[in-house]
Protein backbone atom coordinates (compact mmCIF):
# COMPACT_ATOMS: atom_id res chain seq x y z
CA UNK A 1 0.00 0.00 0.00
CA UNK A 2 1.15 3.69 -0.77
CA UNK A 3 0.97 6.27 1.66
CA UNK A 4 1.26 9.81 0.95
CA UNK A 5 0.87 12.32 3.39
CA UNK A 6 -0.40 15.81 2.72
CA UNK A 7 0.05 18.74 4.97
CA UNK A 8 1.02 22.19 4.73
CA UNK A 9 3.96 22.47 7.43
CA UNK A 10 6.35 20.27 8.58
CA UNK A 11 5.96 17.18 10.78
CA UNK A 12 7.96 15.99 13.22
CA UNK A 13 9.86 12.65 12.12
CA UNK A 14 8.35 10.58 14.97
CA UNK A 15 4.73 11.89 14.02
CA UNK A 16 5.51 10.49 10.21
CA UNK A 17 6.65 7.19 11.52
CA UNK A 18 3.27 6.75 13.88
CA UNK A 19 1.24 7.70 10.87
CA UNK A 20 3.00 5.08 8.54
CA UNK A 21 2.88 2.51 11.55
CA UNK A 22 -0.84 2.92 12.19
CA UNK A 23 -2.22 3.47 8.43
CA UNK A 24 0.12 0.17 7.48
CA UNK A 25 -1.80 -1.55 9.76
CA UNK A 26 -4.83 -1.61 8.62
CA UNK A 27 -3.62 -4.16 5.92
CA UNK A 28 -3.51 -6.60 8.26
CA UNK A 29 -7.14 -6.49 8.52
CA UNK A 30 -7.64 -6.27 4.41
CA UNK A 31 -5.23 -6.71 1.83
CA UNK A 32 -6.57 -4.94 -0.71
CA UNK A 33 -5.96 -1.07 -0.03
CA UNK A 34 -4.64 0.62 -2.74
CA UNK A 35 -3.28 3.40 -1.49
CA UNK A 36 -3.99 5.58 1.08
CA UNK A 37 -3.75 10.04 1.48
CA UNK A 38 -3.63 11.32 4.61
CA UNK A 39 -4.74 14.53 5.27
CA UNK A 40 -3.33 17.28 8.13
CA UNK A 41 -4.99 20.82 8.06
CA UNK A 42 -4.74 22.97 10.73
CA UNK A 43 -8.53 23.44 12.26
CA UNK A 44 -11.05 26.40 11.67
CA UNK A 45 -9.97 27.33 15.39
CA UNK A 46 -12.71 25.22 17.49
CA UNK A 47 -10.19 23.15 19.27
CA UNK A 48 -6.88 24.80 20.84
CA UNK A 49 -3.90 24.29 18.22
CA UNK A 50 -6.25 21.64 16.66
CA UNK A 51 -5.27 19.58 14.16
CA UNK A 52 -8.00 17.75 11.05
CA UNK A 53 -6.57 14.15 10.59
CA UNK A 54 -8.23 12.34 7.43
CA UNK A 55 -7.44 9.65 6.07
CA UNK A 56 -9.12 8.44 2.58
CA UNK A 57 -8.12 4.53 1.32
CA UNK A 58 -8.67 3.39 -1.81
CA UNK A 59 -10.23 -0.39 -2.04
CA UNK A 60 -12.20 -2.22 -5.02
CA UNK A 61 -15.46 0.08 -5.25
CA UNK A 62 -16.13 2.43 -2.87
CA UNK A 63 -13.17 4.12 -1.12
CA UNK A 64 -13.33 4.30 2.75
CA UNK A 65 -12.66 7.79 4.82
CA UNK A 66 -12.57 8.83 8.13
CA UNK A 67 -11.52 12.16 9.93
CA UNK A 68 -10.95 13.11 13.51
CA UNK A 69 -9.85 16.66 14.71
CA UNK A 70 -8.08 17.00 18.02
CA UNK A 71 -5.12 18.76 19.42
CA UNK A 72 -2.71 16.06 19.45
CA UNK A 73 -1.95 14.22 15.40
CA UNK A 74 -0.83 11.59 17.44
CA UNK A 75 -4.32 10.76 18.71
CA UNK A 76 -6.07 11.72 15.77
CA UNK A 77 -4.54 9.24 13.39
CA UNK A 78 -5.24 6.98 16.28
CA UNK A 79 -8.93 7.45 16.31
CA UNK A 80 -9.24 8.17 12.60
CA UNK A 81 -7.46 4.36 11.74
CA UNK A 82 -9.92 2.72 14.61
CA UNK A 83 -13.01 4.08 12.51
CA UNK A 84 -11.44 2.88 9.31
CA UNK A 85 -10.79 -0.55 11.30
CA UNK A 86 -14.07 -0.63 11.93
CA UNK A 87 -15.13 0.50 7.97
CA UNK A 88 -13.02 -2.11 6.89
CA UNK A 89 -14.46 -4.88 9.22
CA UNK A 90 -18.46 -3.98 8.45
CA UNK A 91 -17.23 -3.78 4.21
CA UNK A 92 -15.91 -7.54 4.75
CA UNK A 93 -19.03 -8.32 6.18
CA UNK A 94 -20.91 -7.30 3.53
CA UNK A 95 -19.06 -8.39 0.84
CA UNK A 96 -19.23 -11.54 2.48
CA UNK A 97 -22.94 -11.58 2.84
CA UNK A 98 -23.32 -10.79 -0.92
CA UNK A 99 -21.35 -13.54 -1.60
CA UNK A 100 -23.27 -15.87 0.14
CA UNK A 101 -26.62 -14.63 -1.05
CA UNK A 102 -25.39 -15.37 -4.87
CA UNK A 103 -24.92 -19.08 -4.01
CA UNK A 104 -27.84 -20.69 -5.24
CA UNK A 105 -29.44 -24.87 -4.89
CA UNK A 106 -28.80 -24.55 -8.65
CA UNK A 107 -25.08 -23.83 -7.85
CA UNK A 108 -24.66 -26.46 -5.75
CA UNK A 109 -25.37 -29.15 -8.16
CA UNK A 110 -22.45 -31.34 -8.34
CA UNK A 111 -20.32 -31.20 -11.52
CA UNK A 112 -18.92 -33.24 -13.86
CA UNK A 113 -16.28 -33.94 -12.19
CA UNK A 114 -17.59 -34.95 -8.37
CA UNK A 115 -19.64 -38.10 -8.72
CA UNK A 116 -23.39 -37.54 -6.97
CA UNK A 117 -23.55 -40.24 -4.62
CA UNK A 118 -27.38 -41.74 -4.61
CA UNK A 119 -28.98 -43.89 -1.81
CA UNK A 120 -31.79 -45.98 -2.17
CA UNK A 121 -34.63 -46.83 -0.22
CA UNK A 122 -33.53 -50.01 1.15
CA UNK A 123 -30.04 -48.54 1.89
CA UNK A 124 -32.05 -45.98 4.27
Amino acid sequence: MQITIHKSGELLESTKQVIQEKVSKLETFYDRIERADVYIKEDDGNTANGHKVEVRLSIPGNDLFAEHTDASIKRGIAEVTEALRRQIKKHKEKTVDRDQAGISHADMAPSDDEEEIIVSEEQL
